[in-house]
């Protein structure tokens, strides 16, 4: 499943680091980059150039030209959007930390533990309105 980071509304690929532990005892290094799965979504949205990269490798746009963010602002009688980001409290520059803080995690895929298996009670219910409302009906039955 592809994995992006927002920088203001233009998402980008997230880091991907693959390994094959399972060979020689060491960490074999597979792969690391861009996410591979966003990587292919971007591809099948954009086409890919002569060496077979993405022809863009980001998507969305910046929230200051958002047409409906727009519309809004000047609605609330703002003239800009700037305007109307300060006056919610959008700081840019911890928008930006936030941003390389969330870009700098590296998404490992690593294979999940095993679960064990779920135990599931069988049965009905008995609803019939003689004061012996059962749910389940595990065992034997009561006698009637």
């Amino acid at each position: 499943m592809p994995s992006y980071v927002s920088d203001g509304g233009v998402w980008h690929p997230a880091k991907e680091h693959v390994v094959l532990p399972h060979l020689s005892g060491t960490d074999k290094e597979v792969y690391d980059g861009p996410d591979r799965a966003a990587m292919e979504e971007l591809a099948k949205a954009y086409g890919v150039d002569e060496n077979g990269y993405p022809k863009e490798t980001t998507f969305g746009m910046p929230f200051e030209r958002d047409p409906d963010l727009i519309n809004r602002a000047k609605q609330l009688g703002f003239s800009t959007v700037k305007d109307y980001a300060d006056a919610v409290g959008y700081d840019a520059v911890k928008a930006k930390a936030e941003f390389n803080k969330k870009a700098a995690v590296i998404n490992k895929y690593e294979t999940p533990k095993r679960q064990p298996e779920r135990q599931i009670d069988g049965g009905g219910k008995d609803l019939s309105g003689q004061g012996k409302d059962v749910y389940g009906g595990l065992g034997d039955p009561p006698k009637l």
